[in-house]
């Protein structure tokens, strides 16, 4: 039942569709008729309709080039040029130039003077020719004393005064230079407590030493270009020394070289020949002895040669010993020169030789606290060897090590004069004594630059004495160590230090034994520190103030048995160029 009923319904649902179906299609239709009603249109029919194709007709024409020639057409044109006007601003090219180094202003004459404690007063003066391509010349005056006393010790007064004038004549092939000069140095034998002798009175007057210098320095030098020409230089030296004591020392000094460069090996980069040849002459007096010569001659064929990085040379130095009696040293002398790397690392070693005359002056200039009359012997340096590598280690650090072994002959050394003519057992006045003696010294240097800004040079030296005779290197300190510094603070402020130290020393004295005999006792001078520090004030290029301040740390050290040093002492004062 439920099938028929299924079937019924599906027909009716065909009928509905087929309705709408037609009414859709129709009612266009009788829209369009009704657009047409009104309108009659006739239609004739003549033959039914046969279809045909027309006949094809092909075109026999081929497409070719025609025969007539083809000419090139003439153009004719013309450029029409305009000037363009333009007005550039060009800036002027400055042409570059070389110029040589700058020369700064010269002041004639330039003074220093200062006062400082102790009673210490100081002036100096030089007054100089400017530039010349002729000559030169200049004179200088210097004076320096000191006015202080040291507790406990006789008064210490001292003074140093120097009187110079020098003079260069410039020649086309040679320059001759002279100077003549007088030192003034006055000391007093201040060595004692006067508080330990009550029975012995001397005023300042009776412990008064000065000495007088009056001296002439010439020189005369060639200045060749050429290395055909043989080179040479002839020197004359004199002077003249006196004592408070009547002691009395002339020393005559001549000088002479040649030398010539030579060709001998092709190899070589420069070869010289040349021989040294010198006299110094000595005449002493005093109270006790007569006037008296003694000297020595000496001459020195040398060669050398440098080829890439060595450098070579050989020679034969001889000196003729002149006093009571003649005597011949021979010393062969030899020094070859490596760059391993060159300015960073050069080896050196050699082996010298020399003879000395130990005379008033070098006594004096060295300890101005000894005695008129006392022993002077030459010194024979029989053989120094040597050695040590230098260089730099940059632009700004260079350093130099090295080493000496030598052995000396009647080296001398100060001792207190137990015999002084001042006074029983004040001691205070030194002789010499003189020993064989093998010795070594072991050095270092280290040098620092920064252009013109800062420099610092620190040195140091080892020293060792092996005696034949005497206990001690009497004082002779084993180790010295010395340090210089410079500062420039944009040419205002120019600031200078200075380090000074030594290990202990030793002094000869002696004591009276259970014998009543004298024996030898080892006096140890401690070592010292000596820091000074210097500031110089630049107002204007010719006007400065400075301060300098010596023994900073303020210790009383002894350089010589008996004589101590001044402590802190300052100096104040002002240069002035003009």
């Amino acid at each position: 039942m439920k099938l028929k009923l299924f079937n019924i319904r599906l027909v009716e649902m065909r009928f509905v569709a087929f309705v709408i179906l037609l009414f859709i299609i129709l009612i266009p239709a009788s829209i369009a008729v009704a657009q047409d009603v009104g309108k009659t249109e006739e239609i004739t029919v003549v033959a039914p309709y046969q279809p045909s194709v027309s006949e094809a007709f092909k075109i026999n024409i081929s497409p070719r080039i025609p025969d007539e020639k083809l000419e090139k057409p003439q153009f004719q044109y013309e450029i029409k040029s305009k000037v363009l006007k333009s007005e550039p601003d060009l800036e002027p090219i400055v042409p570059a130039q070389i110029l040589g180094e700058s020369v700064s202003k010269l002041y004639k004459n330039y003074i220093k003077a200062g006062i400082g404690n102790y009673a210490t007063p100081y002036l100096e003066f030089f007054a100089h020719k400017l530039r010349s391509k002729k000559n030169a010349f200049g004179v200088r005056f210097k004076h320096h004393s000191s006015l202080g006393n040291i507790k406990d010790y006789a008064y210490p007064g001292n003074s140093d005064t120097r009187i110079s004038a020098f003079g260069k004549k410039f020649m086309k092939y040679h320059t001759l230079s002279a100077e003549v000069y007088y030192d003034r140095k006055g000391v007093h034998y201040y060595g004692y407590k006067p508080d330990d002798f009550p029975g012995i009175d001397l005023s300042n007057k009776d412990l008064k030493q000065h000495y007088n210098l009056v001296g002439l320095s010439t020189l005369l030098e060639s200045n060749y270009l050429k290395d055909q020409k043989v080179n040479h230089s002839v020197g004359l030296d004199y002077y003249y020394l006196a004592d408070k004591q009547e002691s009395q020392e002339h020393n005559i000094r001549f000088k002479a070289g040649l030398d010539k460069n030579f060709g001998f090996f092709s190899f070589s980069d420069s070869e010289k020949l040349g021989i040294d040849l010198s006299l110094d002459y000595y005449i002493n007096a005093d109270k006790v002895h007569s006037s008296a010569g003694s000297g020595i001659i000496g001459f020195e064929p040398y060669y050398n040669m440098i080829f890439e990085q060595y450098s070579f040379k050989v020679g034969v130095k001889t000196a003729i010993r002149s006093d009571t009696s003649n005597k011949v040293h021979v010393y062969p002398v030899a020094q070859v020169e490596v760059k391993v790397v060159q300015d960073h690392l050069i080896t050196y070693a050699g082996i010298d030789g020399n003879l000395t005359k130990n005379s008033l002056k070098s006594f004096t200039d060295e300890n101005p606290f000894i005695v008129s009359v006392l022993p002077q012997k030459f010194t024979n340096d029989k053989i120094d060897q040597y050695g040590g590598i230098k260089g730099s280690i940059s632009q700004y650090l260079d350093y130099n090590l090295s080493f000496m072994n030598s052995t000396f002959d009647d080296m001398p050394f100060f001792v207190n004069d137990t015999a002084s003519l001042l006074g029983e057992g004040l001691n205070n006045q030194f002789t010499v004594v003189y020993d064989k003696v093998k010795y070594t010294r072991v050095t270092a240097e280290f040098g620092f630059h920064m252009k013109d800004k800062f420099n610092a040079m620190v040195r140091g030296n080892y020293n060792n004495y092996f005696l034949d005779n005497e206990d001690k290197a009497w004082h002779k300190p084993a180790l010295e160590i010395s340090l210089l510094a410079d500062y420039n603070i944009q040419d205002k402020f120019l600031v200078k230090g200075e380090l000074i130290t030594r290990s202990k020393m030793y002094a000869k004295s002696f004591t009276e034994n259970a014998n009543g005999g004298m024996d030898v006792v080892a006096e140890e001078l401690d070592g010292f520190v000596d820091l000074s520090l210097g500031v110089e004030y630049r107002y204007s290029k010719i006007l400065s103030g400075f301060i300098d301040l010596n023994n900073i740390l303020g210790q009383r050290y002894f350089r010589w048995y008996n004589y101590p040093s001044y402590r802190f002492n300052v100096l104040v004062g002002v240069t002035y160029s003009f």
